[in-house]
């Protein structure tokens, strides 16, 4: 089989990706990044639910009525809370430690026009549901036009 340019490409990405994606932004990708330091950055979902956007964020171990914050900015749905620990864990046999805890911030943009009535929190079983109502639902697409090219001397006329 022979190599391409750009299976050597992909070789030579693989190694720097890995270590950025572990060591120069952990935030990135938390999943990736195994130091003992990172910031707690709960993973979020965002989708379209019968025309309504919805906002899952993972928040397993917090109490919501006390940690978490929801807010609504400037067309930016905003998630802030803190991870606490409580107690920590000093055993021997202890061979890895993913779990981060920490202040963390979420923010996703919304449609221009949202209100905080159209928000709709739920917190069940550590997942947070965030329903933004009518943001999801399709927008009139606008009409397209075209525009004219102006061709100078020397190179062929657009027909």
């Amino acid at each position: 089989m022979t190599r391409s340019f750009w299976d050597d490409l992909v070789e030579l990405d693989r190694p720097i990706t890995d270590l950025f994606r572990t060591y120069a932004l952990p935030w990135w990708r938390p999943s990736l990044a195994f130091t003992p330091d990172r910031p707690h950055m709960p993973v979020v979902d965002v989708f379209s639910r019968n025309g309504d956007m919805v906002v899952r964020v993972e928040l397993p171990g917090i109490d919501p009525e006390k940690d978490v914050k929801v807010t609504l900015e400037e067309g930016m749905l905003d998630v802030k809370g803190e991870r606490k620990q409580e107690k920590e864990i000093k055993e021997e046999g202890y061979y890895r430690k993913e779990s981060a805890y920490g202040a963390f911030e979420r923010r996703i943009p919304v449609p221009a026009g949202i209100k905080d009535s159209d928000l709709k929190a739920d917190y069940k079983d550590g997942v947070l549901e965030v329903v933004v109502t009518g943001a999801a639902k399709a927008a009139p697409k606008p009409a397209i036009k075209e525009i004219s090219i102006k061709t100078h001397a020397g190179l062929p006329a657009k027909s």
